[in-house]
């Protein structure tokens, strides 16, 4: 080897060198590059789990906080279908009373009617919406009657919550 090769060859060899340097930084900062993604994708997924959480929990409380203006008990199905049909002869059954969220209870109530108009329906329908509780009409089973207008047979199940009872 020449002595003026010399500083030649410490160019290559460092340049060399700072290239493999550079390679290995690259990669070793393409691995981290992933690893910081998968934890960033990880809080996103999370960040938007808590959202829709979040969201669950502020309607749960506004149904609460609503739920907590009406009465104890609902007007009773029978007297509102018999104030709002009072002609009309009816069998009203409770069908079912199950617990609903802490403090209220879930309560089924069916109706059967013979020969009743669908005017006269939808009367009794009206009626339970606007009670405070609502009844709501969960089920309904209607069969034709021979008079135009009219229901033969009406099976309706309504369903509201009360509040549960303190003691027994």
């Amino acid at each position: 080897m020449k002595k003026n090769n010399l500083p030649l060859i410490i160019l290559w060899t460092t340049a060399g060198l700072a290239l493999l340097a550079g390679l290995l930084l690259t990669v070793q900062s393409l691995n981290g590059i992933t690893r910081i993604r998968e934890i960033l994708l990880k809080r996103a997924n999370d960040a938007r789990e808590l959202a829709g959480m979040r969201l669950q929990a502020n309607r749960y409380y506004s149904l609460l906080t609503t739920y907590a203006q009406y009465p104890a008990s609902p007007v009773p199905l029978e007297t509102l279908a018999r104030t709002t049909l009072p002609a009309q002869p009816m069998r009203v059954l409770t069908t079912d009373i199950t617990p609903s969220v802490p403090g209220w209870t879930a309560k089924k109530v069916s109706v059967e009617f013979t020969d009743i108009s669908g005017t006269d329906l939808g009367k009794l329908f009206d009626a339970g919406a606007t009670a405070h509780p609502p009844w709501t009409l969960i089920e309904c089973t209607l069969f034709a009657g021979p008079t135009p207008g009219r229901v033969a047979k009406a099976t309706l199940v309504f369903s509201t919550a009360e509040r549960a009872s303190s003691g027994n």
